[in-house]
């Protein structure tokens, strides 16, 4: 998945809404089959596609909850934002895979732009520490399964299966049922229930348990979330080198790097500890790379090579660094010039823009982010790229002109953080006033924002922003 600083990330719709013609768009059916559907009546799930195949039930949680009762399946739940690479890697990798369809009787299948204030109720009952972030719950809501980030079609298929599981009442024992208490308690923001829980599904997995790699990012992450940095040091030296191939795998090793970083902050004295560590992430991402059978899409491939380089340059190793980011530029370039869809190649826009920009050369990607723009009118990720990369090339006239293209397409707290980068670029160009005022509207709108779209970390940022601003 996207490592949690990133979490951070694809097929899907930017402006979503709950019409039929969108939901058949994500499904892959045509809207005129999904308006025959909806016509023949009294189908309980109208969104639901003819053939078989997979059709999302976009942003309505309350009409998903009555189709999965009334079909009388569990209801699976993605998470996710337009912003979010990974999420949309999942979306044009994994959810068009031809065998995935086989899920569709057995599901219903609802996706939630965790940006829509419309789904803020949903998200009151299911937490999520990072994006993509998909549950498995049954007829009362209750939880069944739980996955953070993006993964292989195989490794998601056993997600789904265990909640399948949960929801005959076949998960009551040994590590399985611990993970779902933790999951239980995840969705309901009991980080220490959740700790105590993962502690003992750890402890207690069997030899070859499908959900280890699963249960460790969880441990790992509850672990940073409450500010137990020693512990988090712990559980990294303890699992570091831990079997498996998978996206997880660098998901966890991506957070042990966030342990270090912490710790060592917190108790300098352990500096040769914390790069004892550093040192064994470096060889575990480097055998994980390395491995041609390791089931990693681009998007996981990019994520392990951005989070390796710079454990390198924390190990003052910036020659090999830079070489990492050299290979992953490539990856992602050709990726994005392979993609099928405008917007399957909109998956790579911010790991592109990121590497182009460490690389020092961020005005190379404008061509490409412009063309992305032009075929994307509908959606504010592309001009929102290019103004972040022209902002750090120093053309700030243009980064304003496209920061307001993105301005006036986005919505929720993407909108806060793009009002941001615009107040940033108004400083570049010593407008103050523009500044001051950008400022105390990126602080208005976190006071609007629900409870669950925004973090008091969030506001308090912003309102230092804006005190700042007033100084000038």
């Amino acid at each position: 998945m996207s490592r949690p600083s990133r979490l951070v990330v694809f097929a899907f719709c930017a402006l979503l809404s709950c019409s039929c013609s969108k939901g058949a768009s994500k499904a892959g059916i045509s809207v005129k089959a999904a308006a025959s559907q909806v016509r023949s009546a009294p189908d309980p799930c109208p969104r639901s596609s003819p053939d078989g195949s997979i059709a999302w039930i976009l942003d309505d949680y309350a009409a998903a909850l009555s189709c999965a009762k009334a079909r009388k399946v569990p209801l699976v739940l993605d998470l996710w934002a337009p912003w979010c690479h990974t999420c949309l890697s999942m979306q044009s990798t994994v959810f068009v895979d031809k065998t995935f369809a086989s899920n569709a009787t057995q599901f219903v299948f609802a996706s939630l732009d965790v940006d829509r204030e419309s789904n803020a109720t949903a998200l009151d009952r299911f937490a999520f520490s990072a994006l993509p972030t998909f549950y498995v719950i049954g007829p009362n809501e209750e939880v069944l399964a739980r996955f953070v980030g993006g993964t292989s079609l195989p490794v998601f298929n056993t997600f789904l299966q265990t909640g399948a599981r949960a929801f005959t009442g076949a998960v009551n024992s040994g590590a399985d049922a611990h993970l779902l208490a933790a999951e239980r308690a995840l969705a309901e923001r009991d980080l220490d229930r959740a700790n105590s829980q993962l502690e003992m599904a750890v402890t207690q997995a069997p030899a070859q348990w499908a959900r280890l790699n699963d249960a460790l990012v969880s441990w790992i992450g509850v672990a940073l979330k409450r500010e137990d940095f020693d512990g988090c040091l712990k559980i990294a030296e303890g699992h570091a080198e831990d079997a498996g191939t998978t996206a997880s795998v660098s998901d966890f090793l991506s957070s042990a790097t966030q342990c270090a970083d912490s710790y060592v902050q917190k108790k300098p004295s352990a500096v040769a500890r914390v790069k004892n560590l550093r040192e064994r992430l470096v060889q575990r991402w480097q055998q994980l790379l390395k491995d041609p059978a390791a089931s990693l899409s681009v998007d996981d491939r990019s994520d392990a090579m951005a989070t390796l380089r710079e454990t390198l340059i924390a190990l003052e190793r910036p020659e090999q660094a830079k070489e990492i980011a050299e290979q992953q530029r490539a990856l992602l370039d050709e990726a994005a010039n392979k993609a099928k869809t405008p917007m399957a190649a909109m998956t790579y826009n911010w790991p592109r823009a990121e590497v182009y920009v460490y690389l020092e050369r961020p005005l190379d990607l404008v061509p490409a982010l412009e063309k992305s723009a032009h075929e994307l009118p509908g959606e504010y990720d592309p001009p929102a790229r290019l103004g972040w990369v022209l902002l750090k090339a120093g053309k700030f006239e243009e980064a304003a002109t496209w920061t307001d293209k993105a301005l006036a397409l986005s919505y929720g707290p993407r909108k806060a953080r793009l009002l941001s980068q615009r107040a940033e670029i108004a400083n570049k160009l010593n407008d103050f006033p523009v500044e001051h005022s950008l400022r105390e509207q990126v602080v208005q709108l976190l006071e609007s924002l629900p409870a669950n779209q925004t973090s008091p970390q969030a506001l308090a940022a912003a309102k230092k922003a804006l005190a700042a601003a007033v100084q000038k």
